[in-house]
């Protein structure tokens, strides 16, 4: 399939069969994941993989966005770790912490697509909910999360129509 296929091809599941995903699929994943491009190739990421009946279930106490999916990645960033603008350097404070979980998702996304999954990238939620229920370290700031599994008999895609690329794009 051509990377302009994948694209397509992607949509936000919000039904997920329960059949569980394999761990070798999950690996290909992370996988991607690890290998993202990061500023300064800090890799501040840290993604947690929620899968089990308890940890899926504590973090259904703090927000729906898990759909009932078999896994929920959860990408977050340490802020200990990521890079930072400075007004010195750049005239205005930055941290890239949250840019780098987003680069580091879409290439997890695009890769459980490329393996037959389907995904939710979710991010409305209370992030110091999801934070403090699932104990993470003080450092870690929760980015978004990222529903995985095999889409439900009569999973929709509600991404079309797009709009025209003129609608899009400016020349400058």
């Amino acid at each position: 399939m051509s990377f302009m296929d994948l694209c397509r091809e992607r949509y936000s599941v919000r039904q997920f069969d329960p059949k569980p995903v394999e761990d070798e699929k999950i690996s290909q994943i992370l996988e991607a994941g690890r290998i993202a491009p990061t500023a300064c190739n800090y890799q501040p990421q840290r993604v947690y993989v929620v899968k089990s009946e308890e940890a899926r279930a504590k973090l259904s106490t703090v927000t729906r966005m898990t759909y009932g999916a078999p896994v929920v990645l959860m990408v977050c960033y340490d802020k200990d770790k990521s890079w930072k603008n400075t007004p010195q350097t750049f005239g205005e404070d930055y941290d890239g912490g949250e840019m780098d979980a987003c680069i580091v998702g879409t290439q997890m996304m695009y890769m459980a697509t490329e393996l037959g999954l389907g995904t939710l990238w979710a991010r409305g939620f209370n992030a110091t909910q999801i934070h403090d229920v699932m104990g993470l370290p003080e450092n870690v700031c929760v980015s978004f999360l990222l529903d995985v599994g095999y889409p439900a008999e009569g999973s929709v895609n509600h991404h079309t129509p797009r709009k025209a690329i003129g609608e899009m794009v400016v020349e400058l």
